[in-house]
């Protein structure tokens, strides 16, 4: 008897837990273009970035800086500002101008419908 109480406690144990709601994970990188360490032949018109869920976009921006971290001049206005995506709102964007070849730092900042901001950044060269 004392074998089927444990059995039978052990059993509601499993099932409350696998069915108990999965608590919402931070936004968090899965994909960029241009990719992280990627070497390209010409500027690209814009960096993307795909997050795992929609990200909020008072608090989300990305920064992209050059060698001796400047933004190379005249490269980026002062009123450039990355947007989400209206189709997608998992997916952060920053139109870019022509950059001069070399190599670059895109930082990103982001916050998730939870509210909890997270940071990452990546590098790429232009050739």
């Amino acid at each position: 008897m004392k074998t089927l109480h444990t059995l039978v406690a052990a059993a509601v144990v499993a099932v409350a837990t696998l069915s108990a709601p999965v608590a919402t994970a931070h936004a968090s990188l899965k994909s960029s273009n241009p990719a992280a360490n990627a070497v390209l032949d010409s500027s690209p018109k814009e960096i993307a970035l795909m997050f795992n869920e929609k990200v909020e976009p008072a608090f989300s921006s990305i920064t992209l800086t050059g060698a001796a971290g400047r933004v190379p001049a005249g490269a980026l206005s002062d009123k450039a500002k990355a947007t989400v995506d209206n189709a997608n709102p998992a997916i952060l964007r920053l139109v870019l101008p022509p950059l001069p070849a070399g190599a670059y730092t895109v930082a990103w900042a982001v916050a998730g419908p939870d509210g909890h901001r997270r940071k990452g950044e990546f590098t790429f060269t232009v050739k």
